[in-house]
């Protein structure tokens, strides 16, 4: 198998490295990473990596659908806070880049397909392609904006506008995840998420 649509999202981020501008460079980095990139499929809703765990991979969704949650023991509830689609990186960055006990559950949906390298093969990876570690860099970036504005959007948007933001960004996502993941994700109770439909389909 190949994983040519990772290549096409690593080589299409900005301001990559000047090596990687030549073909022949591509080349080399892509032979290497396909003798070490993992494959798994998952034909049922699977967890990745459990609270308390060391994060030892990360992955990308080659096809699928997979969220982060924390689990609250006091009030027995699930606070989904990530959510990935097709053609996203999946870890949790503090326990796969700083080697922190995970803090974050992550459930892969049935039907996934996964790409996954260790961290292990990362550092390898980064001794023989040290211009690589941008693709870290990048990364870790975009979980701090998408931390950032999911914040911002807790205080500053109603559940409803929440919820259509949800609706916006993952089309279809009532077929890939159950209601009460998409309450949780919102920060409303599955009753309310069901009442707030039925009004604004009434207007």
């Amino acid at each position: 198998m190949t994983a040519d649509e990772l290549y096409k999202l690593l080589f299409t981020i900005r301001n990559l490295p000047a090596a990687l501008s030549d073909e022949g460079e591509r080349a080399r980095l892509t032979a290497y990473l396909n003798k070490i990139v993992g494959h798994s499929y998952h034909q049922r809703d699977q967890l990745l990596l459990s609270e308390g765990q060391e994060a030892m991979y990360i992955y990308f969704l080659e096809k699928g659908f997979a969220r982060g949650y924390y689990h609250d023991i006091q009030h027995d509830r699930e606070h989904t806070v990530m959510l990935w689609d097709q053609y996203s990186f999946i870890t949790d960055p503090p326990a796969f880049f700083e080697k922190e006990p995970s803090k974050l559950n992550i459930e892969v949906m049935a039907g996934s397909h996964l790409l996954f390298i260790s961290r292990q093969q990362l550092d390898e990876l980064y001794q023989t392609f040290p211009y690589a570690e941008v693709f870290t860099f990048r990364i870790t970036s975009f979980y701090s904006a998408h931390f950032a504005t999911r914040s911002h959007d807790l205080v500053s948007l109603s559940a409803w506008e929440r919820y259509q933001q949800l609706l916006k960004h993952y089309p279809k996502i009532e077929l890939k995840v159950t209601k009460k993941i998409i309450a949780s994700y919102i920060d409303v109770a599955p009753q309310s998420l069901s009442r707030l439909i039925k009004a604004n389909r009434c207007r």
